[in-house]
């Protein structure tokens, strides 16, 4: 046999491993706690990874917490987000990544539980629960762990265009990243 023959019989055999050992891995879950406004709050998220250097991000965000005025008030929010993801600042083998996302807010606002009046003597004028809109910005640093394992520390600033409690929300947590 030839030297080429057998160059391109191992190249055959030995090509699929390669490319194993060089995938990279397209999807990622998420799941994060912290601090919502000036409750609580969790968040779940699925990522597709377009390029090394973005993805599309579906996460979903759940906060308890209360309204402080002259009486507390009891509320939750729920938003769904669709962000795009882009690499602002990585070192070279991408042990530790800074992203930036931008992306719309759909979401739902429980005022009281649903319940307009708190007490015999307070009520809340234009307080039902209802569906919100609007945008959100996010921050995530990105900690390598173990090969399909990572640290994430995120912040997210949430506008919300008609909300009754406040337009600007922020959930600041921590969470683990799992590659799939």
């Amino acid at each position: 046999m030839r030297k080429l023959d057998i160059f391109f019989i191992l190249a055959l055999v030995f090509a699929p491993l390669i490319n194993c050992i060089a995938q990279s891995y397209e999807h990622t879950i998420t799941g994060s706690g912290g601090l919502f406004g000036q409750g609580y709050g969790g968040e779940f998220s699925v990522n597709y990874n377009l390029s090394e250097v973005s993805f599309i991000q579906g996460a979903l965000f759940v906060s308890i917490d209360t309204y402080k005025e002259a009486i507390d008030i009891p509320y939750s929010n729920y938003n769904a987000v669709l962000s795009y993801f882009t690499t602002l600042w990585s070192t070279p083998r991408r042990f530790y990544v800074l992203s930036g996302g931008l992306g719309p807010v759909v979401g739902y606002e429980s005022i009281n539980n649903g319940q307009q009046d708190i007490d015999d003597v307070v009520s809340i004028e234009g307080g039902e629960s209802k569906v919100l809109f609007g945008a959100a910005g996010s921050l995530e640093f990105d900690m390598l762990v173990s090969e399909q394992y990572s640290l994430i520390f995120r912040t997210t600033q949430f506008y919300h265009i008609n909300s009754k409690i406040g337009n600007l929300t922020n959930f600041s947590g921590v969470g683990i990243r799992y590659y799939f």
